[in-house]
């Protein structure tokens, strides 16, 4: 005979009131962390750390995003929960208590995993004071060599890079090579600067790139699954920098700003001519769009100065980008973004994407 559940776990199971106390604590730590770095900084490279890393390789092993076959088979998992919401409220006040129960303490799990991988960093000591980068402002004069420094190497790079007729340059090789050539990357990376995660990870190619475009994302991080997701239908250098700047989430580095300034970092560590020819090219948007706010004078200069197939690479982006430019999906996704990244300890919300010119201009110019 089955024996009958007392008191509170007639209605809530063991493990669901677990999971809420790991889901108080997370909140408690998540809490902390926001007026106490130190404790951000414990909590990022002990728990969140391992969490990081088990995900990353638990996922690993698929070729495909898990992240976005949840997506795709979301509208047969809420299927799925409703039936068992319905059969758990036909058979008894108690059996519908603890379906409840146990779906409220799975969304605590998720935050949970949110608090231990990221969330917490988020507070943490920046990667720039870790690597010994300062922040300052810079004068057009700085933005202007540092663009020019940004042209010189990719001039470097020039002969070895594809130009198809009348498009972006185009990287020559496959996207499991790729991925390949930047996780020896950041292996070199990891070795030179503190403050980064050491992982052999995937990115995973987003098989609804396509339509992802009108969102305006090239690269999503989901912490739940480890993984690190690529838009590839945008042009190649994108792409490129793209998967670096994901993979830097992977590794620990949460802020939008420093997720680009370590792609680039790691593009520039590349043995391979595209990887840092891609790196450069895909900040030096950044820069030279700095550089034009500040000086059309100094823009107009090295806009002049730049080669042909550069100024043919940036044109061609434009062109593909105008078809997704205006739209409601673009806005919609802005917007939930904005809100996300100022929530988490990024006051310029999705302008912290820009703020990585600040860093490179000081790498370039005074660190490197």
């Amino acid at each position: 005979m089955k024996k009958e559940k007392k008191g509170i776990f007639r209605y809530v199971p063991l493990w669901s009131l677990v999971l809420f106390g790991v889901g108080a604590l997370a909140l408690i730590i998540e809490t902390a962390s926001r007026y106490s770095t130190p404790l951000a900084d414990f909590v990022s490279g002990t728990v969140g750390r391992v969490i990081r890393g088990f995900f990353a390789y638990l996922t690993y092993i698929f070729p495909f995003s898990v992240a976005e076959m949840l997506l795709w088979f979301s509208p047969v998992l809420l299927a799925f929960v409703i039936y068992l919401a319905v059969k758990c409220a036909n058979k008894s006040w108690q059996s519908f208590s603890r379906f409840v129960a146990g779906f409220l303490s799975l969304a605590c799990t998720v935050y949970s995993l949110f608090v231990f991988t990221i969330g917490a960093t988020y507070y943490g000591t920046k990667v720039a004071d870790k690597m010994g980068i300062e922040r300052r402002d810079v004068s057009a004069e700085e933005l202007y060599e540092t663009a020019s420094l940004l042209l010189d190497a990719m001039e470097a790079e020039l002969d070895e890079i594809l130009y198809p007729e009348g498009t972006y340059s185009a990287m020559p090789y496959s996207y499991d090579e790729m991925n390949d050539k930047l996780n020896i990357a950041y292996a070199k990376v990891c070795e030179k600067y503190d403050g980064i995660d050491t992982l052999v990870s995937r990115t995973k190619p987003v098989i609804l790139s396509p339509y992802w475009t009108y969102t305006h994302i090239s690269g999503i991080y989901t912490f739940f699954t480890g993984e690190a997701n690529v838009n590839t239908n945008y042009p190649d250098f994108v792409m490129v920098s793209t998967a670096a700047h994901e993979m830097a989430h992977q590794r620990g580095v949460v802020s939008e700003d420093e997720a680009n300034f370590i792609a680039f970092v790691v593009c520039a560590e590349s043995d391979d001519p595209f990887m840092r020819y891609a790196g450069c090219l895909d900040v030096f948007q950044d820069v030279l769009s700095s550089l034009s706010a500040a000086s059309s004078e100094l823009y107009g200069k090295l806009y002049a100065e730049m080669p042909a197939e550069i100024r043919g690479d940036l044109n061609a982006y434009a062109v593909f980008f105008d078809k997704y430019r205006e739209n409601v999906a673009a806005d919609i996704s802005t917007s939930v973004n904005n809100a996300y990244i100022e929530n988490h300890n990024q006051p310029a919300g999705v302008k912290s994407y820009g703020m990585v010119v600040d860093l490179v201009v000081s790498y370039m110019l005074y660190e490197n």
